[in-house]
């Protein structure tokens, strides 16, 4: 019985873990009825036992003067105890209390931790969110996101994950927690900070809270490689190829291969024994220690002009990741070659189309009909002007200088025959493209030419 009521004390004596919001700080005048919090809280004090007498919403309590006690909702601290005043009739005496008064919460904490707070690029690590109440009051209308923005993230638990955010809602009793996970990495180098919101209500009112910030750190490409080569390379010129490797890790060894290919318009002079040669490829396996680095040297000659780089590959392993670094290098001056512009070809006009309707057909005849009428008469009045010019500087002629009149004749029937030539072909044409009915047209006129020109 006696061990029994031991523990029951020790239970008792073990402090509660809470937290508290403050929701009065001031001077209160004795047995008046005062409104704090919600609810109303009254004071009494005896001056010589400097304690005093405090009535809250959930029980009395008797706190010392210069002290704080709590009961399961409030606790209250009395700071200093003046005399104020005398009632004359009642003989009471009433004090100016000092107070401080807390309501008693329930409070959220939340940590986050990462494997490792250096990670390689595209490394997983495992981060992990818990949520703890360590208080002992229920916590309701939890909201909490974790934003993982900049990472990618491989599988999360305990929470949904919703566009790189980390979500979760519920609540939590009494000395409980919430455990988040998530797998991450990030494929790009730099320092990152992830933290969380966190929104409650803590039995009094709602709560928001920022997590502690996560920093993590991102880092670059392990193996740092730098190449160089001389410029303005000549035909049958040697030149040196200079590569550096360093390891740029701390703490860890970098186990790879180097790969060299040299472009056909150019050859080794002097070979590397560390190299194994296959034709134009040169390829050395390595181990660089942390921090350590390896400088390698290659004496080429440019044999003719070419486009082709040096191409240099170096694959490696750290940490159980594997990478792969390429570079190309080139020996001569690439410049892109003028595109020579083409003439702009030629523009023809485009011809009418023959139409081949019946009607179309024979308005396009009549119109030729009547076009190649008026370009008879025409020539049948050319014709006989130039016949009399022709007779009248025949007869000049003749005047000044005695010709035979067979010559003249002549003259007449050359000019006759060549006209009508002439007339022939454009019967010809117009024969093709209108048709017979043209013929009938033009042998008239042709006879009447004729009749006209006949001596």
């Amino acid at each position: 019985m006696k061990r029994l009521i031991l523990i029951l004390m020790l239970l008792l004596s073990f402090p509660f873990a809470y937290a508290e919001t403050e929701i009065f700080s001031g001077k209160i005048i004795t047995g008046t009825d005062d409104a704090i919090g919600g609810g109303i809280f009254r004071f009494t004090y005896d001056e010589n036992s400097k304690k005093a007498f405090v009535e809250t919403p959930a029980g009395g309590l008797i706190v010392d003067n210069g002290a704080c006690k709590p009961n399961n909702i409030f606790r209250v601290c009395i700071n200093s105890a003046n005399f104020s005043h005398k009632n004359i009739t009642t003989y009471v005496y009433y004090y100016e209390i000092d107070t401080t008064i807390y309501k008693l919460t329930g409070s959220l904490s939340a940590s986050s931790k990462i494997a490792s707070a250096s990670l390689l690029q595209n490394e997983q690590a495992e981060l992990t969110v818990t949520i703890s109440n360590p208080t002992d009051f229920e916590i309701t209308s939890i909201v909490f996101s974790y934003n993982l923005a900049n990472f990618s993230v491989i599988e999360a638990k305990g929470c949904e994950l919703n566009d790189n955010i980390l979500q979760w809602k519920g609540s939590l009793q009494s000395r409980y927690d919430k455990a988040c996970t998530a797998k991450i990495s990030a494929d790009r180098g730099g320092k990152y900070s992830l933290s969380g919101n966190l929104t409650y209500f803590n039995g009094f009112e709602t709560e928001k809270k920022t997590t502690d910030a996560l920093p993590i750190t991102v880092l670059p490409k392990q193996l740092k490689v730098a190449q160089s080569v001389e410029k303005g390379i000549g035909i049958k010129e040697p030149f040196y190829f200079n590569i550096s490797l360093q390891n740029m890790h701390s703490s860890e060894d970098i186990a790879g291969t180097s790969t060299i290919t040299i472009p056909d318009h150019a050859s080794l002079i002097k070979d590397i024994p560390s190299f194994e040669k296959n034709a134009r490829v040169l390829k050395r396996s390595l181990v660089l220690k942390p921090g350590t680095g390896i400088n390698y040297s290659f004496y080429l000659e440019k044999t003719s002009e070419g486009r082709q780089p040096i191409i240099s590959r170096f694959s490696y392993a750290i940490r159980g990741l594997n990478e792969i670094i390429e570079n190309s290098t080139f020996i001569d001056i690439i410049t892109e070659t003028p595109i020579e512009k083409l003439p702009e070809p030629e523009i023809k006009p485009q011809e009418p189309e023959t139409k081949q309707e019946n009607n179309e057909t024979i308005n396009s005849a009549a119109t030729g009909e009547a076009q190649a009428a008026n370009a008879i008469s025409e020539n049948k009045t050319t014709y006989a002007k130039i016949a009399q010019e022709n007779k009248t500087a025949g007869q000049t002629i003749a005047a000044g200088i005695p010709k035979p009149k067979l010559l003249s004749k002549n003259i007449l029937l050359v000019g006759a025959s060549v006209i009508v030539s002439f007339l022939i072909i454009i019967v010809a044409i117009f024969r093709i493209k209108k048709g017979k009915k043209k013929d009938e047209v033009m042998e008239k006129l042709k006879d009447e030419l004729n009749d006209e020109l006949k001596p």
